[in-house]
């Protein structure tokens, strides 16, 4: 009886006695045990889930407050957006304007890869200043009347050696002693009467900011090593010295040394100002005109003062 546990239940009908086993006991203790500590844990559990379920929605109020503060501040920049675009759709047609005043309409229409800031320098640039630039770097055709151009520039079979290779410039079919005139200012670096490697008789013009110009297969040089020679000066004659098939002119023009195609440069005019911009890309012509221009205010300050003196 030792090991038993008896459980009495009375009612009105009567007694009634369970005998339970000592080690059921100890089952029941233990299963209600177990019961209380999951219940304990769970209800820690929950408690620690109610937790974060509140630190969430706290970071999730902080975030709706942020986006809202965001989309505001995103209205009021589209708002910015929107005026600065007025203003500058406002300035594009002052632009415009200014262009077709001073004959640049046309170009800018042909040239709708150019930057604002770009179209804004050629608008500003005067009569004066591009009268200057085409003065100092080589344009045009260094001949008179009519010219027949025999071989572009580029890669070509060579007429003598009949291989394939570069031809650093333009050939101008023309009579031996047609007169040879600079495309602009500069001086006679180079005047040689020998082979010079089938180049035959030769002349090299230094002109302004790192241009130069060549002129082969002459038959005679107008002008000495060091003259200084200005645009449209006859500096020599057309021949067929050196090696060549035929009489002709064979015309380089190089820009810190690099051989450029002579085709924009000889199409280049006043007319069509902004078209070598276009076309020649070695060239910073954006440095090079802010720099000629600096040079040409220089050069007209010194009249303005006179004129504010007298």
């Amino acid at each position: 009886m030792k090991n038993r546990f008896v459980v009495t239940i009375t009612d009105v009908n009567g007694s009634k006695q369970y005998n339970i086993h000592q080690y059921m006991k100890q089952i029941v203790l233990y299963v209600i045990l177990l019961v209380v500590v999951i219940f304990f844990f769970s209800f820690i559990s929950i408690q620690l889930l109610l937790k974060e379920v509140r630190q969430i929605e706290v970071k999730r109020d902080l975030m709706q407050q942020e986006y809202l503060k965001i989309n505001e501040r995103n209205e009021e920049l589209q708002a910015l957006i929107d005026e600065k675009t007025e203003e500058l759709v406002k300035v594009s047609d002052r632009i415009e304007d200014l262009e077709g005043i001073v004959g640049l309409s046309d170009q800018i229409i042909e040239q709708q890869d150019l930057s604002l800031i770009e179209r804004v320098d050629l608008a500003s640039i005067t009569g004066a200043q591009k009268a200057f630039v085409m003065q100092l770097l080589p344009n045009g055709v260094p001949l008179r009347g009519n010219y027949r151009i025999t071989s572009e520039w580029g890669t070509r079979v060579n007429p003598v050696l009949r291989r394939t290779q570069p031809h650093t410039g333009i050939d101008f079919g023309l009579p031996v002693g047609t007169p040879i005139y600079a495309p602009a200012d500069g001086v006679a670096y180079f005047t040689n009467n020998s082979y010079n490697g089938g180049y035959g008789i030769m002349l090299k013009l230094e002109h302004s900011f790192g241009f130069s110009t060549f002129y082969a297969h002459l038959s005679r040089i107008a002008v000495k090593k060091g003259d200084f020679v200005r645009r449209g000066q006859v500096i020599a004659y057309s021949g067929n010295s050196g090696r060549s098939t035929g009489p002709h002119l064979h015309y380089e023009i190089r820009y810190l040394s690099q051989d450029l195609n002579p085709r924009p440069f000889i199409e280049w005019t006043m007319r069509d100002y902004t078209k070598i911009f276009e076309k020649e890309k070695s060239v910073k012509w954006q440095s090079l005109l802010t720099m000629i221009n600096q040079l040409v205010e220089i050069r007209e300050t010194p009249a303005l003062l006179r004129k504010e003196q007298k």
